[in-house]
């Protein structure tokens, strides 16, 4: 007999696989994973994943986030696509659209945001709206691992020999005057 629930296990399972942006840290670009996200620093651009994103206290994000779940300490302006739970905390400063399927707001939130309560399917509907969406999870997923394997067979091309000439003094004065052009080795 087992027990425990897969779901505990499959959590456990993905324990270290956190895509961080550590606070301190400046990033202007879109962010893509199939990992949990954390934002602790500043991102201008947008979030995708298939996971959960946490904005701590000090994050600040500008931009579209789409993913599983959410959970905003710091500021985000942009608009969310969460398919799952959304919680923003007290201290948390958000403006944009929201779209998801479950939203709790913590009292002190700054809010100033049109929010929607839909299922997870017109959560998907309404995130292809986003900019972020315009090549697919699996395009994408798809391109950065044959990426990878193209780099793994990059074959090393061997460091060019070079020629090194040496003469032989046959003149009375040391030197041999017909090889005068040539680097000297000694």
């Amino acid at each position: 007999m087992k027990f425990g629930s897969n779901k505990q296990q499959n959590k456990e399972a993905n324990v270290g696989k956190v895509t961080v942006l550590s606070m301190g840290f400046e990033l202007t670009g879109d962010i893509i994973s199939k990992s949990d996200i954390r934002a602790d620093g500043i991102l201008v651009g947008s979030i995708r994943t298939d996971k959960k994103v946490v904005v701590g206290e000090k994050a600040s994000i500008t931009g579209d986030i789409i993913a599983e779940e959410i959970s905003i300490n710091g500021e985000v302006v942009g608009d969310l696509y969460i398919k799952g739970d959304t919680t923003i905390y007290s201290n948390a400063k958000v403006s944009g659209n929201i779209t998801t399927s479950s939203i709790h707001i913590h009292k002190g939130a700054q809010i100033n945001s049109g929010v929607q309560v839909v299922d997870a399917k017109e959560v998907e509907e309404a995130s292809k709206s986003s900019k972020i969406n315009s090549v697919s999870r699996e395009e994408l997923y798809s391109m950065l691992d044959e990426k990878a394997e193209k780099k793994k067979e990059v074959p090393v091309k061997p460091i060019a020999k070079t020629q090194v000439r040496t003469y032989t003094d046959t003149s009375s004065s040391g030197i041999d005057d017909s090889n005068k052009d040539l680097p000297r080795t000694w």
